[in-house]
C-alpha cells in the first residue's frame, strides 16, 4: 500500500513538471511576441486587481518582467519554467524564459504568474546580465488559492507572484535564472 501511495504522488508530480509552458516554439518569433504581450496584458491587470499597490509600481519602477504562466512540479526533485516579456519605460524590450530547480520537501504541482519590478537601473542591469538570485522557501498551494507579494524592494527588486493553481506541498531551496533577449 506504500509502494502505491508513492508511485501515484510520483505520478502526479512528474504529470506536473512543466513542459512546453507559453506560446509554442513551432511559431515564429513575431507571433510568439504578439500572443506573450495579449497574455502579459491581462497578467498586468490582474496583478493590479489583486495588488493595487503594484499600480504605482508598473509606472514608477524602472524596469519591469511579466511571466503569464510558470508551470511547476516536482517529487524532492522539482522544476519549473515560464515564458515572459520585459518592458523598460513601459515597453516591450525583450523576451525571457523564466526556470530553476528545488530541492527538498515537495511533492505535486502548480501554475503562478509572477511579475518582477526593477526600482533601478543597476538592479535591472543585473537581471539582464543573467544572474541567478537563490531562494529558500516553503509554501502550501491548492486549487487557486495562492498570492504572495514583497511588501518592499530588496536590493532593487520587487516579486509578486499570484492566480494559477493545482496542489502542491513544499520546503525546499533552489534557484531561479532568466534569461533576456532583445526583440529587434
Amino acid at each position: 500500500m506504500k509502494n502505491a501511495s508513492i508511485i501515484v504522488a510520483l505520478g502526479l508530480a512528474l504529470a506536473s513538471v512543466p513542459f512546453g509552458c507559453g506560446p509554442s516554439s513551432s511559431l515564429p518569433p513575431e507571433e510568439q511576441v504578439k500572443i506573450l504581450k495579449a497574455d502579459a496584458a491581462a497578467t498586468i491587470e490582474t496583478c493590479k486587481s489583486k495588488f493595487p499597490s503594484t499600480a504605482a509600481d508598473f509606472k514608477k519602477a524602472h524596469a519591469y518582467a511579466v511571466y503569464p504562466s510558470i508551470g511547476k512540479g516536482g517529487f524532492v526533485v522539482g522544476g519549473f519554467s515560464g515564458k515572459g516579456l520585459v518592458y523598460e519605460g513601459g515597453s516591450v524590450v525583450a523576451r525571457s524564459d523564466a526556470g530553476g530547480g528545488t530541492i527538498g520537501a515537495q511533492i505535486g504541482g502548480q501554475s503562478f504568474s509572477e511579475v518582477i519590478f526593477f526600482e533601478n537601473k543597476a538592479a535591472f542591469e543585473k537581471f539582464k546580465r543573467g544572474e541567478t538570485a537563490f531562494q529558500a522557501g516553503g509554501s502550501a498551494t491548492a486549487g487557486n488559492a495562492s498570492a504572495s507579494a514583497a511588501n518592499d524592494y530588496k536590493d532593487g527588486v520587487k516579486v509578486v507572484t499570484f492566480d494559477g493553481g493545482g496542489l502542491m506541498l513544499e520546503g525546499v531551496i533552489g534557484g531561479q535564472t532568466f534569461s533576456f533577449e532583445p526583440i529587434k
